[in-house]
């Protein structure tokens, strides 16, 4: 056995509304749907390499909405492009010192992808922080607008 095919699942509560907004507004890939009476119910999208699965809630998941979260690191060859899609697309992040300065972008379940750029990057990432007046605080963040 090489390796196992993993893929993180984020639980919604209106699947359509998050089809749309992870293709629409965040720019993901859909790579397939499983519908339920003609709407999105469980389905797979895509960006950069990135695989991720999102699934309506039910009664028995009802609890589990918006309790998602994914660490992306992302390494030097990778950053340019991520921060141009991001600009491109207008897409508002948070900076979050999570260790290191992280970015990261919420889902309208607030679902959280956290994403390390590479260590040439986080001192602006820092710097960002210390702008919007959260120094190096453990719980300190900033909205950071691509647009």
């Amino acid at each position: 056995m090489d390796s196992f095919y993993g893929r993180s699942v984020f639980f919604v509560k209106e699947a359509e509304r998050s089809l749309t907004f992870y293709t629409q507004t965040l720019g993901f890939t859909l790579d397939w749907n499983h519908t339920e009476d003609g709407r999105a119910f469980v389905f797979q999208v895509s960006l950069f390499g990135f695989q991720l699965i999102l699934n309506q809630i039910e009664d028995w998941t009802k609890n589990r909405a918006g309790h998602g979260r994914v660490f992306i690191g992302l390494e030097e060859d990778q950053a340019a492009a991520f921060r141009q899609h991001l600009h491109e697309r207008g897409i508002k992040s948070t900076v979050f010192h999570w260790g290191e300065p992280t970015l990261v972008i919420r889902d309208l379940d607030e679902n959280e992808l956290f994403f390390w750029l590479p260590r040439t990057e986080r001192p602006s990432l820092e710097a960002e922080l210390t702008r919007q007046g959260a120094p190096g605080s453990i719980v300190g963040s900033a909205v950071i607008d691509q647009t």
